[in-house]
């Protein structure tokens, strides 16, 4: 599979269409749950048990982006952060 610009997607391994460090291992959690979000004010970042919905992490810009499930950044490949409250008042709702 490959980071489609804000999902996985499912690919036939073709090493002329792709380069190999692009590709990832197929796992179906991944083609369903991790995806890239702009969340505003109004999302909903906890579950009603207070359990993250948002992870962050920066991408090679240095700008942030925010997903839907833990995980490691598809561009940068470090480790996403969970969303806290001062991370959604200082730059999201700011």
């Amino acid at each position: 599979m490959v980071w489609d610009i804000d999902h996985y997607k499912e690919v036939k391994l073709n090493l002329e269409l792709y380069d190999l460090k692009d590709l990832k291992y197929y796992k179906q959690e991944r083609i369903d749950h991790f995806k890239k979000v702009l969340p505003d004010c109004n999302y909903a970042f906890f579950n009603d048990d207070g359990s993250v919905k948002i992870w962050y992490g920066k991408n090679r810009a240095k700008q942030l982006e925010y997903f839907t499930d833990l995980g490691l950044h598809p561009e940068t490949g470090k480790t996403l952060k969970p969303i806290t409250k001062y991370m959604i008042k200082t730059h999201i709702c700011e």
